[in-house]
C-alpha cells in the first residue's frame, strides 16, 4: 500500500499527502471487504481518473491544478466514500 500511496503523491506532485493517499487505500479495501461500501474502489478509479483527467487537460498551459489530493479529496466526498471511510472503524494493519 505504501508504494501505490507514493506513486499516487509523485503522480499528483503531492510528496506531503502520502498518509491520506495510503489511508484511502486502506480505507477502500475495508469498504469493499467488510462491506461499508460495495462499489468503494468503482468510486476511487472514477475520482483518480477524474484528476487525471484534470491534469491532462491544463498540461502545458498557464493554468494548473494546484492540489490534485484536494482535489481528489473533494470528487470523494461528492461520490459518498469519504465520509463513509472517515466513519469506518480504525484497525490496526499487522
Amino acid at each position: 500500500m505504501e508504494e501505490l500511496a507514493l506513486g499516487l503523491a509523485r503522480e499528483f506532485r503531492d510528496p506531503g499527502s502520502v498518509p491520506f493517499y495510503a489511508f484511502l487505500l486502506w480505507g477502500v479495501l475495508r469498504a469493499e471487504l467488510y462491506g461499508f461500501h460495495p462499489r468503494a474502489l468503482e468510486v476511487l478509479l472514477w475520482a483518480v481518473g477524474r484528476v487525471r483527467e484534470a491534469l491532462a487537460a491544463l498540461w502545458g498551459s498557464r493554468k494548473r491544478v494546484g492540489r490534485p489530493g484536494a482535489l481528489l479529496a473533494h470528487l470523494l466526498k461528492e461520490g459518498g466514500l469519504l465520509s463513509v471511510l472517515q466513519g469506518a472503524p480504525r484497525w490496526r494493519v499487522a
